[in-house]
């Protein structure tokens, strides 16, 4: 069965710790591929450029490697319906896949939290499913533990892959601070961000403020 994990996010924009966590998970054998996968507009977050801006701007970065999949799926989902149920259905159209999900450390407590923006109401929630079922990938945020695999475990969950510093991790970069940096300063490519991603920003006229 492949090993497939599956990068989503609103990716506004992408920068190199993004890229850097996903040749990580190949080159030490978490998984075969790499699947990008670009939220649409989402009720939990206000995004800055639209769905396809976002993905031209995966697709300058992740063209040059054959394992990097980039895929609009969730962006013809229409509605935003959160990882579990996006995640189910993958598994149901691709049933010879094992898909693993990549999280931040910063997301990982949060999970048990996690729902289905169309059933938001009461304590309708779908994490708890999700760590039963999907594979996670999660890697270092500066201020966040390293998860405790065994407690994990010992909850029901499904296997947990860590990428740390030593495991060649370490992040330095957010969107969030990249366009912080446009709105200050325009002529200046911001850290962290792909001389191509930049141009198509610049040419594109995105974040502004």
């Amino acid at each position: 069965m492949k090993n497939v994990a599956v990068m989503g996010g609103a990716f506004d924009p992408i920068h190199e710790d993004h890229v850097t966590v996903a040749r990580l998970c190949l080159e030490r054998g978490i998984c075969d591929e790499v699947w990008f996968m670009p939220s649409p507009d989402r009720w939990d977050k206000t995004l800055n450029a639209s769905p396809e801006d976002r993905f031209a701007m995966l697709e300058l970065v992740t063209s040059n490697e054959p394992r990097f999949i980039l895929s609009d799926l969730e962006i013809q989902q229409g509605d935003f319906r959160g990882s579990y149920v996006f995640l189910k259905g993958l598994k149901e159209k691709f049933p010879d896949v094992n898909f693993r999900l990549l999280v931040g450390a910063d997301s990982y407590g949060n999970i048990p939290h996690w729902r289905d923006p169309l059933h938001f109401y009461g304590t309708e929630y779908n994490g708890h499913l999700l760590l039963r079922d999907i594979e996670l990938i999660v890697f270092a945020r500066n201020g966040y533990p390293k998860p405790d695999e065994t407690a994990h475990l010992l909850k029901g969950y499904a296997p947990l892959h860590w990428l740390g510093a030593e495991e060649g991790f370490v992040g330095k970069y957010s969107s969030t601070q990249i366009r912080k940096d446009l709105w200050r300063n325009r002529g200046e490519k911001p850290a962290g961000l792909d001389p191509k991603v930049y141009r198509y920003i610049i040419e594109n006229d995105l974040y502004r403020e």
